[in-house]
This record gives C-alpha cells, structure tokens and sequence, in this order.
C-alpha cells in the first residue's frame, strides 16, 4: 500500500511539472576551457548557461529540462574531437555547439555527420566550413568575408590612405582574415603593403609590429581573442604605430577594455554582436548576464547563448528521439536572436542579422556603422 501511495504521489508530482521527472535533454558544448582562449571559453560558456536558465525556467522543451553538457577541447583540433566523440558516444547527447577556432570546429564538424548529430556553431568564421557539404553543420555568424564585404568601402574610407597591412593569429580563423578581407578592400581601390601572421601562444609582438611599421600602412587589419587582443593593443601603442586599426575578435568586449583602458580607444572592431544592442531580446539577455556574472556580455557570451537558442529552438519543432528530424529543424530555422533574425542556407550559413563596426571611445564600443548579412550568393 505505502509503494502504492508514494508511486501515485510522485505520479501527481510529475503531472505538475513534467521537466522536473522526465530526464533532460542533452546539449553536448565542445568549448575551450583551458589553453591560451580559456578565458573566452568562460564567457561563451555563461552565455550559453543564460540560454540554458531562461529555456529551462519557462518550462523546458516539451515538458523536459535542457543540460548542457561541456567539455574541454581547449582549441585543440585532435582534443576537441575526442571531446565530442564522448558527448555524442558516452553522454548521448542530441546536438552538439562549438568549438569556438575554426580549425577545431572543422574537426569536430566531422563528428557530427560521422555521428548524425546536428552541429551549430556561434563562433568560427572562416570561409571554409561551409564549403565543405557537411549538412550537419550549421554556423550562425557573419563569416569573415561577409564582414569585408560589408565594411570593406567604409573601412577605406575611415583609413584616410589606400595601404593596409594583416597582423593576425596563425590558425584557420587569422588566415580566413588576410584572404577575405584583402579582395575586397583592394577591390575598393585598396592595396596590402603588409602581412604579419604571430603564433597564439607569442607574448612578444614588435618583431611583427615592426615589420608592420615599415611597411607604414595607412590602415591595419587585426585579428585577436582577448588575451592576442590586449597584447597586440599594448605593444602597438608602445611602439607607436600611427596607423588606424579594424580588428575581429575581441576588440570591442568588456572583458578587453577592463584590461587595455582607454589604450582601445580608435580602434574599431569588426563585429557580429556588441552589448548595447537595442532590441528587447539583447536588453533582457544583458539584464540576466549582468545579474548571474556581474558584468557585460561579450560577443563570444553572445555566441554561446545563440548557439543554445537555436538548438532549442529546433527541439521544440521536431521529434526529439529522430536526430533527422532535428538536423531538418536546426535547417528551418527562423528565428530573432540578438542582432536580428537568424536563418540558414542550404550550405548552413547564418544571415538575416546585423554586423556592426564599433568605434572605441572611452573604453566603450560606440556603432560606426552597420550592415544586414543578406543571404550569400
């Protein structure tokens, strides 16, 4: 009798709230929690965690509460497979997000088709990973050669001079920068007197500034994640490099200006989200940032929040258990996000949103200008 009473009890319980009995639904994060962008993975990885709070506190996905699931790939190609290749085998997981560099985004893509499980990644914008078929792979962000075909002319303009020089991270991502943005600045009339491309793990950056210097570029062209983006910030004004400066990366968060100042302030960034945003979305999503971590999100806490979004989103439109089922969702995606509507084509490449190019100013990113990713071509 007593088992029979505590079974109709918890029967009842579960009735009143389903997502607190049924088990959660697995979302799998290969994300960098250690190496030199450790501190760029925390922050993707507490705007995924907001995403996470806001789904679960409305009442989960069909009566079921979301997990996210994270492991460290560490921007490490070879460790970010093993780590996805334990979400999906051991924890079961229904979609996977990540990986934050491009060049281990590329590699767990793989995973993820090899798997038949659905990948969005909110970061990782080179060109390439679109281009390769894999119709389990989708990417939410402006690629690099969206953003240059975006600012290319007023990024010329603001120059004030033709020249431009690359000073950017050696991996998938700092490439993708030199080959995207140099066609379509030089088709503005531009033209590239300097290319300098550093290892992520150099503290020492004159020896490439300098090279830079001498070239005497009217304009250069960054790339960087915070801790790249801070000691290229420092070691630029100490040596003095007169230039403007458009960079991708960190170069318009929080998280870069409390460690540069205004040493930031000039530089423009190259952006597919910053914090002041006016939208209700990005105002309720500041608001709970800013309450659970006390402080400003960045465009990579912005990432990770759209990646979880978007997951959700297509989980709450398709058969749960048929991972088909929601690979074709994630495709059909239509939904706002925080700089805009967010969409995928056939290849799985984002569009529908804003980019923005910021100014530094104050040690705050002020919008210089903006632009909506149409769909590609």
């Amino acid at each position: 009798m007593r088992v029979t009473v505590l079974a109709a009890m918890i029967g009842a319980l579960c009735g009143a709230g389903a997502a607190s009995c049924e088990e959660a639904i697995k979302i799998g994060a290969v994300y960098p929690m250690s190496g030199p962008v450790a501190y760029d993975g925390q922050t993707l990885l507490q705007g995924a965690r907001v995403a996470v709070g806001e789904i679960n506190a409305a009442g989960g996905i069909k009566g079921r509460k979301i997990e996210l699931v994270v492991e460290d790939g560490a921007c490490i190609p070879a460790q970010s497979v093993a780590a996805a290749e334990k979400l999906v085998s051991s924890q079961k997981v229904v979609a996977l997000i990540g990986a934050f560099c491009s060049s281990s985004t590329g590699a767990v893509m793989d995973v993820a088709k090899r798997h038949g499980v659905p990948m969005v990644a909110g970061i990782s914008t080179a060109p390439n990973l679109t281009e390769r078929g894999n119709d389990y792979f989708f990417r939410i962000p402006a690629t690099s050669a969206m953003l240059a075909k975006a600012f290319a002319k007023p990024m010329l303009k603001l120059a004030g001079g033709s020249k431009f020089g690359f000073l950017v991270v050696n991996d998938d991502w700092g490439r993708s920068i030199i080959d995207s943005y140099s066609p379509a600045l030089t088709a503005e009339g531009a033209s590239v007197v300097a290319q300098q491309i550093y290892d992520t793990n150099d503290s020492d950056l004159f020896p490439y500034i300098t090279n830079i210097k001498r070239s005497a570029p009217d304009a250069v062209v960054l790339a960087g994640n915070t801790q790249n983006a801070v000691a290229l910030t420092e070691q630029i004004r100490q040596m003095g490099l007169g230039s403007k400066f458009f960079g991708e990366g960190s170069f318009a968060a929080k998280t870069y200006y409390k460690l540069v100042g205004q040493k930031g302030d000039g530089i423009y960034g190259l952006m597919s989200y910053v914090y002041s945003i006016d939208n209700a979305r990005n105002k309720a999503f500041v608001a709970k940032y800013q309450a659970d971590y006390n402080d400003l999100p960045t465009t990579y806490s912005a990432s990770g929040y759209n990646e979880v979004s978007v997951v959700a989103d297509a989980l709450s439109r398709a058969d749960i258990a048929d991972p088909k089922a929601i690979r074709d969702a994630v495709a059909q995606t239509d939904m706002e996000g925080l700089a805009g509507r967010i969409r995928f084509t056939k290849a799985g490449q984002g569009y529908g949103f804003n980019v923005y190019l910021t100014l530094s100013k104050d040690a705050q990113p002020l919008v210089a200008d903006q632009a909506v990713i149409s769909a590609p071509n």
